[in-house]
């Protein structure tokens, strides 16, 4: 959530700025105005109550003609307050509402644009395999090797559902481990969060658009969602505390299986892993103060580089454009891998920075000893997806049909240097 102090203060900045995230300034607009509404009726309700303090000092000097007036005079006032009561509260839920329905307000440095084709390359980084033959596609590949099975996921769960199997699950364990490795290496906590969570943190965390839309499952009976991502339980883990500004920055990566309804992407990925209801991430999340934010920021994604370069996989950075952001990100910085059979680069990894924003709503604060409270800055990156994986059978492929293990998975392969197709 916004600020609403830098609103008052900056109006027709925050209004430039949000429409290059294609909010109408009206929208800022019924925010002041339901400010300014508050603000006069919290202003009511002071003087009432410095009337009935000044009255409540003063009662026991007076007569008792005088005493009965004033007394009838408190009554009246009480109504009064009572009912200002109700009204402030209104009030400051629909002023709630409306500034929590704005998003994150962009960084300077983000490029304008209106959607995903105006995102900018920034950086490319290792050369495209020259193969020597028409590539498979991993799903072609996955099923001689025995790696992933569809077919018989769709018979137990229904389409967008995949089997890891055999060299495929041992493949992905081994991308989990290495990754575990560097992440360690590091110095980041691991979790197992819970995958279910209350309505208000999604709300709380600026993912309620993704829980009014058609993106999450939702358990009726118990009100509770599925996490999309392993931040929807991680970032609000501290919620309510004011954490020391010694122990910043905090690096945490938490382990957790995801759940999608990809109901945005009709006709798209409709076969294999690279769009499903249920997978498995490493997903990396930062509490920092605002000073030290965006070399946190520089730090995620040279960790995701890092990731990538060590399995030496062909890749390009985008700078995402403003009408392409995630509610809650001021920036975010797509990391995509080479897929041979498809002749372009594909989304693995990616990185924000929701500055403020998701600490303001959850009340995540930080603090030094002589100094007042700020609100931290909270960062979230992938660290591994299955997605990794398609970009991984797809380079690696040779033309006997055979996979090539990348050196830096070898060691959690026992030494095992090639897979070869199933006889199964």
């Amino acid at each position: 959530m916004l600020d609403i102090k830098y609103i008052r203060q900056q109006r027709a900045e925050v209004i430039q700025s949000l429409a290059t995230r294609k909010v109408r300034a009206d929208r800022i607009e019924l925010v002041m105005q339901l400010d300014e509404n508050h603000r006069q009726l919290l202003q009511k309700l002071e003087d009432i109550r410095a009337e009935k303090n000044t009255i409540s000092k003063s009662i026991t000097s007076l007569s008792p003609k005088e005493k009965s007036r004033v007394l009838q005079r408190m009554a009246d006032r009480s109504k009064e307050e009572k009912k200002l009561e109700q009204n402030t509260a209104e009030i400051e839920s629909k002023r709630i509402e409306a500034l929590g329905a704005l998003p994150n307000l962009p960084h300077q440095s983000v490029p304008v644009g209106n959607d995903q084709s105006q995102n900018k390359v920034v950086k490319t980084v290792g050369n495209k395999p020259d193969l020597g033959f028409t590539p498979l596609d991993y799903i072609t590949l996955s099923e001689r090797h025995g790696l992933i099975d569809i077919v018989r996921a769709a018979k137990i769960s229904g389409s967008r559902f995949g089997y890891l199997t055999g060299n495929g699950a041992q493949l992905w364990f081994a991308l989990m481990q290495y990754t575990f490795d560097i992440l360690r290496s590091n110095g980041f906590s691991f979790f197992f969060p819970p995958v279910l969570v209350k309505k208000q943190i999604m709300e709380n965390t600026g993912y309620d658009s993704y829980i009014e839309g058609q993106e999450a499952y939702y358990i009726e009976k118990d009100d509770l969602f599925l996490i999309g991502t392993g931040e929807h339980a991680l970032v609000p883990y501290h919620s309510g505390e004011t954490l020391p500004s010694e122990t910043l920055p905090r690096l945490y990566a938490a382990y957790s299986t995801c759940f999608r309804r990809e109901a945005g992407s009709y006709g798209k990925d409709t076969k294999g892993i690279m769009r499903v209801h249920q997978f498995d991430k490493i997903e990396m999340v930062i509490i920092t103060d605002p000073d030290t934010s965006w070399d946190q920021f520089d730090k995620l994604v040279e960790i995701q580089e890092r990731i990538v370069t060590g399995l030496k996989l062909p890749y390009h950075l985008l700078e995402v454009c403003t009408g392409d952001l995630p509610k809650p990100s001021a920036k975010v910085i797509d990391l995509e891998c080479w897929v041979p059979s498809e002749g372009r680069y594909r989304e693995t990894h990616s990185a924000s920075n929701c500055t403020d924003y998701q600490a303001r709503r959850n009340m995540i604060r930080c603090k030094e000893s002589d100094q007042p409270t700020s609100f931290v800055h909270i960062l979230n990156a992938t660290a591994i997806t299955p997605r990794t994986l398609v970009a991984i059978i797809e380079n690696y492929q040779l033309a006997d049909g055979s996979i090539q293990i990348p050196q830096a998975l070898q060691p959690y392969f026992a030494g095992k240097l090639v897979l070869t197709p199933s006889t199964k």
